[in-house]
């Protein structure tokens, strides 16, 4: 498989604007690349037959998907002309890794687009096998491991208050305000990777006063997958977070500018972003980020048939 030069990379693209809220945060998540479908064209089988395995995936997340790798496993495989009594055989040229390249999309899956009837893509590919030769009924179990890098998206929007417009607020709206931290509005975009804020120090200031404010985040591991990186093969971590905070953001630092995220036991990782604050709030203002996470994903599937000997 073909190393990308950078891996897991993790930007941090902050946007401003203002006169924009929610009063409620609004999480969405779920799959990036799925496996609708992994069989056999039918089961039993007998020792030496052909018989075909199709794989079907689908990007049904908010970004495009690369697909990097697709491999075979969980049997074994004959590198002769013709199966074993234990060993199955590829037919034709393929192999157990797949060529990107024969795939329909070339690996390149665009996302569903609801807004117009936008469906989203797929890839299909088929290996023809022939089966052992066996000398009693064996059952087998194949898996097909799908790997790929994608991206994820969270926006938030933090507003920020001085103390005269907190006073024109009634006690169940100063609640409200109180309860969400500072944090107004938070979306994900679909996809294996989740990220939560918690609430955190009130976003209330006096006139001339500068600093930050720290917001915790939780990026969490939703999928049916992993994370990998590409160096370390399978190992439970999102690496090269390279903040790119651009003229005027409001985000000082996260994670305290340590260039790695890692996924404890696979599953999540609270990191945090200080918040610097404006200086020129008039009553409210409202300030919109976006923290991008780029990732290498894989799921599994598998599949079973039966062989019986030859007649």
């Amino acid at each position: 498989m073909k190393h990308l030069s950078i891996l897991f990379l993790i930007f941090l693209v902050i946007t401003i604007s203002g006169c924009i809220g929610q009063d409620v945060i609004v999480v969405s998540t779920k799959d990036g690349v799925i496996i609708t479908d992994f069989s056999f064209e039918h089961s039993p089988v007998y020792a030496e037959d052909n018989v075909g395995l199709g794989l079907e995936v689908q990007n049904v997340g908010d970004n495009i998907a690369q697909i990097t790798k697709i491999q075979l496993y969980g049997v074994d495989f004959t590198s002769g002309s013709s199966s074993t009594e234990r060993e199955w055989r590829i037919l034709g040229t393929g192999s157990q890794e797949v060529n990107i390249n024969d795939l329909p999309s070339k690996g390149e899956l665009y996302q569903p687009d609801p807004d117009i009837n936008l469906e989203a893509a797929k890839d299909y590919y088929e290996w023809r096998l022939q089966a052992p030769l066996v000398a009693a009924k064996t059952d087998y179990d194949f898996h097909a491991r799908v790997e790929y890098s994608y991206t994820t998206t969270y926006t938030g929007i933090i507003r920020v208050i001085n103390d005269d417009y907190l006073q024109t607020l009634n006690e169940e709206e100063r609640q409200k305000l109180f309860s969400a931290g500072g944090m107004i509005s938070s979306e994900t975009t679909n996809g294996p990777i989740s990220v939560t804020p918690f609430a955190s120090r009130h976003f209330i200031v006096t006139p001339g006063e500068t600093g930050e404010r720290e917001i915790k985040f939780k990026v969490e591991n939703v999928g049916k997958g992993y994370t990998y990186a590409d160096d370390q093969k399978y190992s439970i971590e999102l690496v090269d977070i390279r903040p790119r905070l651009g003229d005027g953001g409001i985000i000082a630092s996260c994670n305290g500018g340590e260039p790695i995220i890692k996924l404890s036991s696979g599953k999540s990782h609270i990191f945090e972003c200080d918040f610097v604050l404006p200086t020129d709030v008039k009553n409210k203002m409202d300030k919109t980020f976006q923290l991008e996470f780029g990732y290498y994903y894989y799921v599994d599937d598998s599949a079973s048939i039966t062989v019986k000997p030859a007649y």
